[in-house]
């Protein structure tokens, strides 16, 4: 079974979907309703859908909740963290930490609309 894609509700549709495109590797597939919903797909052929929330409902996810980019080595951590604060994104300081025995090399990031991004790499 694989993994096809990911359904994010956001009220920043376009700006995110920018920030995905931009520092991120997806191409935009597709982009409706006066930027209310896009399709997204990534390298690897996943495809990423961003929409806004319905009407009266709001974008939110509980604390904690992220996307999560991974890795080969701490070095690509590293420039993309110099790259988002590069583009004004304010993400946070690369850290190492140790999590379950594997060490990782991580940061995170506010996007566009209120979504976490986490870019981290591992090594034992």
């Amino acid at each position: 079974m694989k993994l096809n894609h990911l359904n994010l509700v956001t009220s920043e549709v376009a700006a995110l979907a920018g920030f995905f495109t931009s520092h991120f590797g997806f191409e935009t597939v597709a982009m409706r309703g006066k930027d209310a919903f896009a399709i997204l797909r990534g390298a690897d052929g996943f495809a990423l859908n961003l929409m806004m929330p319905g009407k009266g409902q709001s974008a939110a996810y509980p604390d904690g909740s992220h996307i999560g980019f991974f890795v080969d080595s701490p070095d690509p951590v590293h420039a993309k963290q110099a790259e988002l604060t590069e583009a004004g994104f304010a993400p946070g300081e690369v850290e190492d930490l140790t999590r379950g025995g594997f060490k990782s090399t991580t940061f995170y990031c506010m996007a566009p609309g209120g979504i976490l991004v986490e870019v981290g790499s591992s090594r034992t």
